[in-house]
């Protein structure tokens, strides 16, 4: 699957290499040496996948993914470090970074992390996307019984009378309580 990908770094040699890396797979790979020209470039692109450099001189990219957040930009961000340590790597975590990379970073690596990102990234929409068909926990039938139960759960919801709902584990006790509230 083709990527778009933005890269923001401020070492030449790490843009060149990572663009590189990427083109040879066959992603689009944008790169930028300026934490404040990305995150102009991030509100008014869209990336599939943004890696970013953590220690830069003119803003530290923690600072850059906090401003992005907070800006609406919701494409999934991968930060990296030549001088990664634990509390670093929390602290990108609990900012929404979605992975957090090591300088050195292998060619197989980038590559796996950028599939595996995409396809966590496809499978949430897919979810969203489902869940917003499927609705709020809609009951779906067609047989005579349930048609029974749901003119009953139909004539209750609509008074003011409590209810018990007895049945076998896995019946659906929880959706008509749902549906009768």
């Amino acid at each position: 699957m083709k990527a778009n990908l933005f890269i923001i770094d401020d070492d030449a040699n790490t843009l060149a290499s990572l663009s590189r890396a990427f083109r040879l797979a066959g992603h689009e790979a944008t790169v930028c040496d300026d934490p404040k020209r990305a995150l102009e470039l991030v509100k008014s692109a869209s990336f599939d996948l943004i890696f970013s450099d953590v220690v830069m001189p003119m803003k530290d990219g923690l600072t850059l993914l906090e401003e992005m957040r907070a800006a609406g930009v919701t494409t999934p961000v991968v930060m990296m470090s030549g001088q990664a340590h634990i509390e670093m790597a929390v602290k990108a975590t609990r900012l929404g970074a979605v992975d957090f990379l090591e300088k050195p970073i292998s060619t197989e690596k980038l590559l796996l992390t950028v599939e595996n990102t995409l396809r966590l990234s496809r499978l949430e929409q897919e979810n969203t996307a489902l869940r917003k068909r499927l609705g709020g926990g809609e009951i779906v039938y067609t047989g005579e019984a349930m048609k029974k139960l749901m003119a009953q759960v139909e004539r209750v919801a609509a008074s003011a009378s409590r209810v018990c709902i007895f049945g076998e584990t896995g019946t659906g006790k929880e959706l008509i309580a749902r549906t009768i509230y």
